[in-house]
């Protein structure tokens, strides 16, 4: 199979067959890159240069698998395309246009629209300012419109802030009146880096300025830091495997300072925001609108509800969701269910959720698996009912290319329907897209934006709602690769790829409440608007200390970022199993955490292999216990379970507050003590809800932890102690206990 994509897929990694660089400037030396499987043979490139054929060039490669075509420099303007063809197959034609790279520092002028609407006026594009409650700056490439021109301009705005323009150099400025009565310039905007194409469109723009606060919070889910004042943050949904560092499923364009302002670039298309060394906002652009940024000020607890008023409603999960919830990918049949309810009643282990992963054919994903792994798939439902859990089961949304077995029957014909009724994702020749490469590669991608498709989609999953289930776990979602991929609803994949996952997920989420299930979707990617579609889970990490550490700053980021409910995999997903240390740990955090629920990767494993036929790497605590013949493990456990049972009630109260007010469950301090720099600076410890504060323990070997006590006085949830705040106190923790302050 021939493979080219000029973007290249993931951030993390060199794929081999991408263009480089993918978009060129003038003079850049232009190489293209292709994979090949051993059958087809040497590939060769056909060139076209401004209409023009180029003699058909040979690569080099030095396995006979990856080839590279050197094709040379061009000048600005210049329109290529070529075409990648081997002895079995070619592929489609491939466009671009040579860009140039322009730096504009001052306007050309300053010019009043109205009392607190301005526009400043640059080559090649405008910027409209709206100064209100918020502050919305537009860059805009359409005519200017027309109005008086001024030298500068000053408006007022909330929380004491004043914002400066002028036409000349420093002509944006924010600047806040600090307790001594001096003005404070917090932000400015300094320059433009345009990439332009010869019509004068612009293909990117690249915003340069100063930030002048000492804290940055948000952006998303993230894994590395909370707070990201030395760091970057790429604005892409990217699915990597475990070990995510800076990479992100759930990406939010969005960040709160302590200077009591904080900014949302309101943009389908990602946006790479880089803090190291100032502000620098970057991103594509396509058509008249290029950047849409809104200026929020207050409390960092005002922000955030109003960035979450701005995005949608949250959405409240049933109580049911707040229980603890079971899971684990080598549940494919019957024997697996019953054995692990019988374990829950054996050692009186309450749950309210259970996941099944592995519940399908594997081919279409909507059909319950043969009669040898079901045998009565609605008795079992029912079984699981009557028990008192929920059912949730897995999705993902493709139409699944199968690789390694026969197709079904089904499977062909959904195949057959979905591309002759334009259900799936297309290319931009109009033949179907395919996943580019990694997880279900070559698998179709429906196009939830066509109610056609999920209309067809969803007929073939409503009987499973009819039968008890009440949840769908909506994998993935990080597939389209293409950047020139269409969808039914106009947009391109450039514009999509951060969109999909929630089209995806909201498609669920309504799939729900049009068949009347009070229900939940847990999802791993998402973007703007995720808290209209909860829950979200942090994905796939390994049973490490380091990975559990990257857990708490994911949950408390993505608090800070307006993502409501959210958990965690205890002890990890994948690879070796945890110690009774760590899964004792984990088990502790997510007690007190939106989400409490154990998963673990399929039974083969990826990271992990072993000689023991049928070795059993579920996370439950029981199989834990038993692999590490440590019954501590077990007791421990169910001790937590019954403690998340215990504060179930309060967790549902606060989580209707939470979503009246616009607030996360699992809440950093800086919510609830902006003007406390300590509480500013602490970025492992959070509150859950209003009144209890969490301070998990994520490092080896370590039996107590230094905590930041706010105002206020504190009683001890394990110990029954009383503290006054405005201190640092160093608490002692055994595996069975966690540090956990109640506000009185």
């Amino acid at each position: 199979m021939l493979k080219h994509l000029p973007e290249g897929l993931v951030p993390f990694e060199e794929c081999g067959f991408a263009r480089y660089p993918a978009r060129p400037l003038e003079k850049e030396a232009v190489v293209i890159a292709c994979r090949t499987d051993e059958e087809d043979g040497q590939p060769e490139l056909l060139l076209y240069v401004n209409d023009k054929a180029v003699k058909p060039l040979a690569p080099e490669s030095n396995d006979g698998e990856y080839w590279r075509f050197h094709i040379g420099e061009f000048n600005w303007g210049d329109k290529i395309e070529y075409q990648l063809r081997t002895k079995k197959e070619s592929s489609r034609i491939f466009r671009f246009e040579i860009e140039k790279e322009i730096k504009l520092h001052s306007p050309i002028n300053l010019i009043k629209l109205d009392e607190a609407i301005y526009c400043l006026l640059y080559e090649y594009f405008h910027i409209i300012i709206k100064a209100e409650e918020v502050l919305e700056v537009s860059c805009i490439q359409d005519s200017p419109p027309a109005g008086e021109k001024v030298s500068c301009a000053e408006i007022g705005l909330p929380e004491g802030y004043r914002l400066y323009l002028s036409d000349g150099k420093k002509c944006f400025s924010l600047k806040r009146l600090s307790e001594g009565g001096t003005l404070q310039e917090i932000l400015t905007l300094d320059c433009f880096m345009l990439r332009i194409t010869s019509d004068g469109s612009i293909r990117q723009l690249k915003q340069c300025g100063k930030l002048d606060t000492h804290h940055v919070w948000g952006t998303g889910e993230r894994f590395h830091s909370v707070d990201l004042r030395q760091s970057y943050s790429s604005g892409r949904v990217v699915e990597k495997f475990t070990q995510q560092e800076d990479h992100a499923y759930l990406p939010i364009p969005f960040f709160i300072t302590e200077k009591n302002i904080g900014c949302f670039r309101n943009s389908n298309i990602s946006a790479a925001i880089d803090f190291r060394e100032g502000l620098i906002i970057d991103q594509r652009t396509k058509g008249h609108q290029l950047t849409h940024d809104v200026w929020l000020f207050g409390s960092p607890k005002n922000i955030l509800s109003q960035f979450i008023t701005y995005t949608g409603k949250p959405v409240l999960p049933p109580d049911w969701a707040f229980g603890v919830w079971i899971s684990g990918n080598g549940w494919n049949c019957d024997a697996e269910v019953y054995a692990q309810l019988e374990m829950l009643k054996r050692f009186n282990y309450p749950a309210d959720v259970m996941v099944l992963e592995a519940w399908s054919d594997e081919q279409t994903f909507y059909l319950w698996n043969d009669k040898h792994h079901w045998k009565d798939p609605i008795a079992l439902v029912r079984f699981i009912k009557n028990e008192g859990l929920h059912l949730v089961l897995w999705q993902i949304p493709i139409i699944k290319y199968e690789w390694n077995e026969t197709p079904c029957e089904q499977l062909i014909a959904d195949e057959k329907e979905a591309i002759e009724n334009g259900y799936c994702i297309l290319n931009e020749d109009g033949t179907p897209y395919r996943i580019t490469e990694k997880w279900f590669h070559n698998s179709l991608l429906l196009d939830f934006t066509n109610p056609k498709a999920v209309q067809w989609w969803f007929d073939k999953r409503k009987y499973l709602l009819d039968m008890g289930v009440e949840g769908f776990k909506t994998d993935g979602g990080e597939f389209l690769f293409d950047e020139t991929a269409k969808l039914h609803n106009g947009l391109d994949g450039l514009e999509a790829h951060n969109l999909y996952p929630g089209q995806y997920i909201g498609a669920y989420n309504k799939f729900l409440k049009e068949n009347g299930i009070n229900g939940v979707t847990f999802s791993r990617a998402d973007y703007i608007g995720a808290q209209t579609r909860p829950i979200h889970w942090a994905g796939d990490q390994l049973s490490k200390w380091s990975e559990l550490k990257a857990q708490l700053n994911a949950g408390i980021s993505a608090g800070l970022s307006g993502i409501l409910f959210w958990g965690f995999d205890i002890g990890g997903f994948a690879g070796e199993l945890p110690g009774a240390e760590l899964y004792l740990r984990a088990t502790a955090f997510a007690c007190f955490c939106p989400i409490m629920q154990w998963h673990a990767e399929p039974r083969s494993g990826q990271f992990y292999s072993t000689n023991e036929d049928g070795f059993n790497n579920d996370r439950s605590p029981w199989n834990i216990a038993e692999k590490l013949n440590d019954i501590r493990v077990l007791e421990v456990s169910v001790k937590f379970a019954r403690l998340r049972k215990q504060i179930q009630p309060y967790l549902t109260s606060e989580a209707e507050y939470c979503v009246n007010v616009g607030r996360p469950l699992m809440a950093h301090l800086c919510i609830d003590y902006p003007e406390d720099i300590n509480a500013c600076t602490c970025d492992d410890q959070y509150m859950l809800g209003r009144e209890l504060m969490v301070c998990p323990i994520v490092e080896e070997g370590q039996d107590k932890r230094r905590v930041w006590i706010p105002k206020g006085t504190w009683k001890h949830y394990f110990t029954g102690e009383v503290y006054k705040g405005g201190t640092y106190k160093t608490f002692t923790c055994p595996l069975d206990e966690a540090i956990v302050l109640q506000l009185l």
